[in-house]
């Protein structure tokens, strides 16, 4: 018998409640068709709003599933951003989404272009970097000697300000291009529209 009867009880009891308290469940948005075969996204059950499940278009079987999170490299964004599309899974694009000061509505007008976007072919991602400007140096005549500090070096290169996102259009003619602005935020990269 242990020696300290009262606190061995509130270690069990607090083994206990740690196995009794459900694990919390990360939101994911729902995109559901109302009645009048309108869209609606959510964060509750479909029948909770009166609407029933949309069943999302699904491309060929993925051969593995990278990882949703941060992205600290451009290269694993726009993998991952590739991968939503191919897909059709709009959960997977708002997740690479900066959301960061946007209201309620702003919000939802959002999901709907990202919905769009998700919905479409995908044909190309590129990374966009700032034009750099080139100044003329006027040419001396040869002086026998020349410094390396003399000798004109390549700017450093800029990193990219925006993804652009080639699709194809609908009924599959023409091309759709959508430019997502890119920001890093807490040490990882997303984008915006």
């Amino acid at each position: 018998m242990p020696r300290h009867p009262v606190p061995a009880l509130l270690l069990t009891a607090s083994a206990i409640a740690a196995v009794c308290v459900p694990s919390s469940a990360s939101a994911q948005v729902r995109r559901c068709t109302a009645p009048d075969g309108g869209t609606i996204y959510t964060d509750r059950a479909c029948s909770a709003v009166g609407a029933t499940t949309s069943t999302p278009r699904r491309g060929p079987a993925p051969s593995a599933l990278p990882r949703i999170g941060c992205q600290r490299q451009l290269r694993g964004l726009i993998q991952e951003l590739s991968f939503a599309i191919d897909q059709r899974d709009t959960n997977r694009v708002a997740g690479l989404y900066h959301w960061q000061g946007l209201s309620h509505s702003g919000g939802y007008q959002i999901l709907e272009r990202l919905d769009a976007i998700a919905q479409r072919p995908l044909v190309n991602i590129t990374a966009q970097r700032p034009a750099q400007t080139v100044v003329a140096q006027e040419r001396s005549g040869f002086t026998g000697w020349v410094s390396a500090r003399d000798i004109p070096t390549a700017a450093p290169e800029r990193p990219p300000t925006s993804l652009r996102i080639d699709q194809t259009g609908a009924s599959g003619g023409g091309t759709v291009t959508t430019v997502f602005g890119l920001r890093r935020h807490l040490g990882c990269w997303w984008v915006s529209l």
